[in-house]
């Protein structure tokens, strides 16, 4: 079973860094990986609203400083989704709030690198697995 992230980043040059990223990290996993884009608040629900979708992968640029409340309404709608929140360096006062908001994870953006993209995807890939055999069992 593939695991489904969604990247959303509001700049084209970054968005193709982290793609870059994540293919790098894909080599290191240990289960398929599917991945999808959005450039905006607004592509990002469209594209979990059409697809099943695991985890969010969600820079700052998406939406500046609404992207925590973003991130909260898109929780909301999606409560098993999994948000991974990418801040800039000068912004890590924020890493508590997005904790705050539902996110998995935040790290400052310009530290990311596959390594740590693939041990965090691989958690939250576990994670699925447990709850799904957990849920099973409740049944």
């Amino acid at each position: 079973m593939a695991f489904r992230i969604l990247l959303a980043a509001g700049h084209d040059d970054y968005r193709r860094s982290l793609r870059e990223l994540i293919e790098a990290a894909r080599a290191l996993l240990p289960v398929p990986l599917e991945v999808d884009e959005a450039a905006s608040v607004e592509g990002a629900r469209e594209r979990l609203a059409s697809a099943a979708t695991d985890a969010l992968l969600v820079d700052w640029s998406l939406a500046g400083a609404d992207t925590l409340a973003a991130v909260r309404g898109l929780l909301a709608e999606h409560p098993d989704l999994r948000v991974l929140v990418l801040i800039p360096d000068v912004r890590r006062q924020y890493r508590e709030a997005a904790w705050s908001v539902g996110a998995c994870a935040c790290v400052p953006r310009e530290r990311i690198d596959p390594e740590w993209l693939q041990a965090m995807l691989c958690v939250m890939s576990r994670a699925k697995e447990r709850e799904a055999r957990a849920h099973r069992r409740v049944e």
